[in-house]
């Protein structure tokens, strides 16, 4: 497995009185693929985002990116090499569609340089990878929360990083534009790019991605394939509640169990 990203023995506290957010953990994300981490409400999937962002700085441990540590990059360059689409993110002026998505070639350009034609062209292009060139000159503020999370990606792609990081990308969606990011994951995938997500939902966890992590109590529970990682076992045990997974005709899915407790 052809590794991108690489966690080793990673400890982390936002205050040294603090408990540890993240306690000897130790990943790896393999390039050209989706990885889904799954696991409760507080279990350390953001806090993780960030450090392999660079914004969060373990108190322990080694995180390595394109064969490099972190701390050998400049923050420019490690913003052209992972991008982040937050779970949530406020937008203070009500930019266009087209102005918004523009800023992520904020990386590659100078302090009161303005974005040139070929700046313009990766924006566009960025657009329609994303399915949404027809909103260009949509106010940001004006389009549906699906819409929106579309154009946090396709910024994202302005940026053309190796990486792309998603904290809970399908939160708040309907089952239509669920579909939309979950397939537009896929097709990255299939074109070679890294995508790493993060989901309370298993399903779609199943749907895109093809290499899975489980995360409890800031801690590795299991990773690798979905066979080894999804299972009844597994995902009982770090959501506490009685679950089943069912495979159908080469299909898994995961379902609850009504009426039975752990």
């Amino acid at each position: 497995m052809d590794k991108i990203i690489s966690l080793e023995g990673i400890h982390f506290q936002y205050d040294p009185l603090d408990p540890l957010v993240l306690s000897d953990l130790s990943l790896e994300i393999p390039a050209g693929k989706v990885t889904a981490i799954l696991g409760p409400n507080g279990t350390g999937k953001t806090t993780l985002l960030h450090i392999l962002l660079g914004w969060l700085k373990p108190s322990q441990g080694i995180t390595r990116v394109a064969g490099k540590q972190h701390r050998d990059y400049s923050k420019r360059e490690l913003s052209r090499l992972i991008g982040l689409v937050p779970q949530f993110e406020s937008i203070p002026f009500n930019f266009s569609v087209y102005e918004y998505v523009l800023l992520g070639r904020s990386p590659y350009l100078n302090p009161f340089q303005l974005p040139g034609e070929e700046d313009h062209k990766i924006a566009c292009d960025a657009l329609e990878a994303a399915g949404i060139l027809h909103l260009a000159e949509k106010p940001v503020m004006e389009i549906s929360g699906g819409e929106r999370q579309l154009v946090h990606i396709a910024r994202v792609f302005t940026q053309q990083t190796a990486v792309l990081l998603l904290d809970e990308p399908t939160a708040h969606l309907d089952l239509q534009n669920q579909n939309r990011i979950l397939s537009l994951l896929k097709r990255m995938a299939a074109g070679g790019s890294t995508a790493v997500m993060t989901t309370h939902d298993p399903n779609a966890a199943i749907y895109a991605a093809e290499h899975f992590v489980l995360m409890n109590r800031g801690r590795i529970s299991a990773q690798g394939p979905v066979e080894a990682v999804i299972t009844t076992e597994n995902l009982s045990e770090i959501y506490q509640i009685p679950i089943r997974v069912e495979k159908n005709n080469g299909y898994i899915m995961v379902v609850m169990e009504k009426g039975r407790d752990l």
